[in-house]
């Protein structure tokens, strides 16, 4: 054991020597400035400026204020050791590591090149911080070779003309990783670099030897991208060096990713490649900045989504138009949890979806022959879908949200609307009916006077349990008939909802999304319940999220920001106290992969995988107070797009709040 200790420190300090004298003759190390050696096929990149800094200005936030209160000690304890368990670690990296290291910019980049498995690297400037590296790679390869759970080695990587030394580490497969892996490190006084693949080990190494005449800063995606965001940053006091930088090439990216991923959990054909033929390969970049406590804001991103050419084909979907202005509509109550607006043509993407359908079915023609059977089919709809329908709407989209606190699983009610031309709802309206009351899996329900469609597929016992239970009777015809119309057709006659503890047969047949016209604008929503309340609540004057001090403090900060771009096409609002409380909640009790916030079905997506379920949280929270106790402070944050001349421009920032 002694002679393994001695030789493995023999490896390091002989890596050490030989780094030191490779990087003396480099000229670019005076400053370290990561997306200079990241090459040019990095498909995704994210580099802290200064780590330092990000901790310092995060320290500042009204978030981290409340963390650092001392009844949720025991929480950040449990956080903190529950994470370091999680931590994938593919580098041997651990989250105290990334945060000791780094005395200057931190770079983490997945990288890409033709014929090569793609690969991560990370490269930090750890100048000054010499000693705390030496304890890293010592503590790494005594860890790694205890007990045998790995081994350490050299090798010699190719450099040019010159060959330098490096650690190399073998972790044995384990439950996160199901093959053995490697990592190789380089270390010098003034950076500290790793990365999972021999190849780009010397990559990066040929960069930091003077090789950056094409890197990732060279290209013309992450130049424009970066450019816009400093510009506004500037223009609004900020920084010109953003704290984090991030970047990726969305359909790259996500090929490379599939390419790690093991044959049997993929598709025959990839979805990248689907939507790169359709045109979606016109979007070269997306990226931006995040910065903590600056500009007056708790936090503000800059996000730029990089469209140099005109877009074609299937990517036309996405052409949209800045107004000068957008209100969201009169029912969007002021306890609403958050919104979105956005001016959309949705004819134009409806005439645009038809290839990508094409494609994704591998039948030229599908979208087509979709089209004529709901227009020529007898026994169809008999419905124009383009002229019919998508014809009749406007140019405003809405969504909305709100949650109910006193539901177990603090379950999210939406609505979205779409506005409806002038003089053209009769006729949406009887489109609709004759789309729906066709379907048998849709209830045609007339609900306080307005008709509506539930989405309930495969409900015949459970009509008939309602029709001997109330006497109400869901149309439901079978398709060999022709569709009647609305006027034509019976209805379920369901009273005014009321709130009720006990479900019923009514109240299962008013459960699921449901479809309608009214007040100007087709809804959908997943609670008639809710849906009703808004429009009487419009109908009657009552308040709405305009009157809300709050919003308006938001909005006039969103306003001035708006100004700069000359117009919008996208704005969105969230109070962010309900929906963090109902997360808070979850979190606390264990029940995060249970609830129905739109966050918890997020992270159970993200978390699943084919052959593992994310069905019980990994994280316990139990040591939180309650939400009410804990005196958590959050803010509301709101956010814009533009449409610019290569792409679009989001910028979203968040405020701290004024509450006691």
């Amino acid at each position: 054991m002694r002679k393994r200790k001695m030789r493995n420190f023999f490896y390091f300090f002989s890596l050490f020597l030989a780094g030191a004298t490779f990087f003396a003759a480099s000229p670019l190390f005076a400053q370290i400035k990561t997306d200079r050696f990241f090459p040019e096929t990095t498909q995704i990149y994210v580099a802290v400026s200064n780590v330092a800094q990000l901790r310092e200005h995060w320290s500042q936030t009204q978030f981290n204020e409340t963390l650092s209160n001392p009844s949720f000690e025991a929480f950040r304890e449990s956080l903190r050791s529950q994470i370091e368990d999680a931590w994938p670690n593919r580098l041997g990296l651990t989250l105290d590591d990334l945060a000791a290291l780094p005395t200057g910019e931190i770079g983490v980049g997945l990288i890409a090149l033709p014929g090569k498995k793609p690969g991560v690297a990370a490269m930090m400037n750890v100048s000054g911080n010499s000693e705390r590296v030496n304890e890293f790679l010592s503590r790494l390869i005594r860890e790694t070779t205890a007990a045998k759970l790995g081994e350490a080695s050299k090798e010699r990587l190719a450099v040019g003309t010159k060959s330098i030394e490096a650690t190399v580490l073998t972790f044995p497969p384990d439950e996160t990783h199901p093959t053995a892996r490697k990592a190789y490190y380089v270390a010098h006084p003034q950076l500290l670099l790793a990365t999972d693949q021999k190849y780009l080990a010397e990559l990066l190494l040929r960069k930091l030897a003077g090789d950056t005449k094409v890197s990732l800063a060279t290209q013309p995606e992450y130049q424009a991208i970066m450019r816009r965001c400093v510009q506004d940053a500037s223009a609004a006091g900020g920084s010109a060096t953003p704290q984090v930088r991030f970047f990726g090439r969305p359909l790259e990216a996500g090929e490379a990713i599939r390419s790690m991923t093991p044959a049997s959990e993929l598709n025959a054909r990839s979805p990248f490649v689907i939507l790169a033929n359709q045109g979606f390969d016109g979007i070269k970049g997306v990226g931006g900045t995040l910065d903590f406590t600056t500009e007056s804001f708790e936090a503000v991103y800059r996000v730029k989504v990089y469209i140099p050419n005109p877009p074609t084909l299937a990517l036309k979907m996405l052409a949209f138009h800045n107004v000068e202005a957008l209100t969201p509509p009169s029912w969007v109550g002021p306890n609403a949890n958050r919104y979105t607006t956005l001016n959309v043509n949705a004819l134009t993407a409806f005439n645009n979806f038809g290839p990508l359908f094409d494609e994704f079915l591998e039948t030229k023609g599908a979208w087509n022959d979709v089209l004529a059977s709901l227009e020529q089919d007898r026994n169809g709809p008999q419905v124009n879908l383009g002229s019919d329908l998508f014809a009749n709407f406007g140019r405003q989209l809405t969504s909305t949200n709100a949650i109910d606190p006193q539901n177990a699983d603090y379950g999210e009610k939406y609505v979205v609307s779409m506005n409806i031309l002038e003089g053209k709802e009769d006729a949406a309206r009887e489109t609709l009916g004759r789309m729906f009351d066709s379907d048998p899996d849709f209830v045609a329900l007339e609900l306080d006077g307005r008709s509506f469609w539930q989405y309930s597929p495969n409900r015949g016992a459970a009509d008939a349990s309602a029709a001997a239970t109330t006497g109400r009777v869901p149309t439901r015809p079978t398709r060999p008939t022709r569709p009647t119309r609305p006027s034509e057709r019976p209805r379920a006659s369901v009273a005014a909802p009321v709130a009720s503890s006990t479900p019923g047969p009514e109240a299962e047949l008013i459960q699921g999304a449901v479809f309608g016209v009214a007040n100007g604008c087709l809804f959908v929503s997943n609670d008639v319940r809710y849906l009703l309340a808004k429009l009487k609540e419009a109908e009657s004057g009552a308040a709405t999220i305009m009157d809300s001090p709050e919003h308006v403090r938001v909005l006039d900060l969103l306003t001035s920001e708006t100004r700069k771009t000359r117009g919008l096409f996208l704005q969105g609002y969230a109070r962010n106290v309900d929906g963090l409380r109902a997360n808070y909640e979850l979190f606390r009790l264990g029940k995060t992969p249970e609830g129905k916030t739109i966050s918890s079905k997020l992270l159970k997506a993200i978390l699943s995988s084919p052959d593992q379920r994310y069905d019980s949280q990994k994280i316990d929270g139990s040591a939180l107070p309650p939400f009410d106790e804990a005196n958590v402070q959050v803010g509301a944050s709101a956010f814009f797009g533009a449409v610019e001349s290569d792409g679009y421009f989001f910028k979203g920032f968040s405020i701290r709040s004024e509450s006691k």
